[in-house]
Order: structure tokens, then C-alpha cells, then sequence
């Protein structure tokens, strides 16, 4: 494997290392105050797209959207966790 095609490998998994990290950080600042719920929204999308374009097929998107989930908030609110997973839903079959 050539080097440009590593450095690929290595930028598409830092892009999803970095979009799982501003999800997580996205639903915890949620998870304190109510008014970050755009943020979630908008984190959410980001990770599901990038998981997407790696080619993970739905399944594994949402299981790995709810890890994280559950990893920042513990289950403790339904309300910021129920919104982050349909809107990653929606973003995973979003046609642009």
C-alpha cells in the first residue's frame, strides 16, 4: 500500500474519531442544559454522514450512535438521547 493511500486510511478515521468526539461532547453539554439541542442535532448528523460515507450500513451507525450516547448522558435523558437517535436516522437517508 503506497503512503498517500495510508495517509487516506488514516484522515478518514480521524474524521470519524472527530466526529464521534464533538457528538459526545455536543450531548453531554445537552445533557447539562436543554439549550444545546441544536448542537446535538447538528453533531449527530456529522457523525451519522461520516458514517455513511465509510460505508457502515445502518445497523452499525445506530449501534455505534447509541454507544456514544450512552457513553456521554448514562441513560439519564431520554429526551436529548431519543432526539440524537432519530436525527441520525434522518441524517443517515438524507439525500443531498
Amino acid at each position: 500500500m503506497s503512503d498517500m493511500q495510508d495517509s487516506g486510511v488514516d484522515s478518514s478515521e480521524q474524521q470519524a474519531k472527530d466526529a464521534e468526539a464533538l457528538f459526545r461532547s455536543a450531548l453531554i453539554r445537552s445533557h447539562r442544559t436543554h439549550g444545546f439541542i441544536g448542537e446535538v442535532e447538528s453533531a449527530a448528523a456529522q457523525f451519522c454522514r461520516e458514517m455513511k460515507r465509510q460505508g457502515h450500513p445502518p445497523e452499525r451507525m445506530l449501534q455505534d450512535a447509541k454507544r456514544v450516547i450512552e457513553e456521554a448522558i448514562d441513560g439519564d435523558d431520554a429526551p436529548v438521547a431519543e432526539r440524537a437517535v432519530i436525527s441520525c436516522i434522518q441524517h443517515y437517508y438524507r439525500v443531498d
